[in-house]
């Protein structure tokens, strides 16, 4: 049997309807299930799916989940939840990631609508182009990224992060910001990202003011984490930022205080030290 398919996704009133085609074979209703898997546990869920039509080209699907009652009539649960379709008898079905197909056009456009409780829920499909649900919209993990160089900007007393990261196309995001975060003592700071795109691979570049207390507040004394993070239609992704190899040292003055800055190097995770 080949690899079943994507034809169609979409929300009506809350429903998430799917439609698809399972190549080659014939399959039955009670043999077809849209498996519902909890990323980050071990909870699978089946929607059952039926038959639309069939030919010498396979059988076509229709399927319906309707997030606010897929979890044994509850909502579903906070989190990503990936799409398979289960074909075969349900005590072991072949589970087969749900995706565009290869001669299929889909809008690939994350589309987010709100559980009762205005808890948001997204349909999106992920960097490997599966389909998956993420209800509640919370950041999460999604790996790291690398920065490429870290320098002064005089003109502005801005530390400036450049670096990239490979994204498909459809999956720019709408917002960006860099999160720096102290965890001794337990403070976070955003900072500005521009995005751009080149070569092919999502650009970033983070400007952190470090002296212009008189116009924003500049990064305190402590030790930073970056994570870079990025938000479209209602999902927020966290990248951990990786050094780049030349380290940043520089001198700064914060209300007449000196300060020295520095940076760690590859392969270490970024780390930005504010400290005299």
């Amino acid at each position: 049997m080949d690899e079943p398919y994507l034809t169609d996704v979409g929300w009506t009133d809350g429903v998430l309807r799917l439609r698809g085609r399972v190549p080659g074979v014939r399959v039955d209703a009670p043999d077809l299930a849209v498996l519902l898997r909890e990323r980050d546990g071990d909870r699978v869920l089946a929607v059952p799916a039926a038959p639309a039509g069939h030919d010498d080209g396979g059988t076509t699907f229709e399927g319906g989940v309707d997030p606010a009652k897929a979890l044994s009539g509850s909502a579903l649960s906070h989190g990503v939840w990936d799409l398979d379709l289960g074909v075969g008898p349900s005590s072991g079905p072949r589970a087969t990631p749900l995706r565009a197909g290869p001669d299929v056009t889909l809008d690939s456009t994350p589309q987010r609508r709100f559980l009762p409780g205005s808890t948001p829920v997204t349909v999106y499909f992920d960097r490997h182009g599966h389909l998956a649900l993420d209800v509640g919209g919370e950041p999460r993990t999604a790996g790291d990224c690398q920065a490429d160089a870290l320098s002064w900007n005089g003109r502005d007393e801005e530390l400036m992060i450049t670096g990239h990261l490979a994204l498909p196309e459809a999956q720019a995001p709408l917002t960006a910001w860099l999160s720096l975060r102290d965890p001794a003592r337990g403070r976070s700071y955003d900072a500005f990202v521009r995005i751009g795109r080149a070569d092919g691979l999502l650009t970033y570049t983070a400007a952190v003011p470090l002296t212009r207390s008189f116009i924003d507040d500049p990064l305190p004394r402590g030790h930073w984490d970056a994570h870079l993070v990025m938000g479209v239609s209602g999902i927020h992704r966290e990248f951990r930022v990786l050094a780049p190899p030349e380290q940043f040292r520089h001198r700064v003055r914060q209300r007449l205080v000196p300060f020295r800055v520095t940076s760690t190097t590859a392969p270490e995770p970024l780390v930005i030290n504010v400290g005299r």
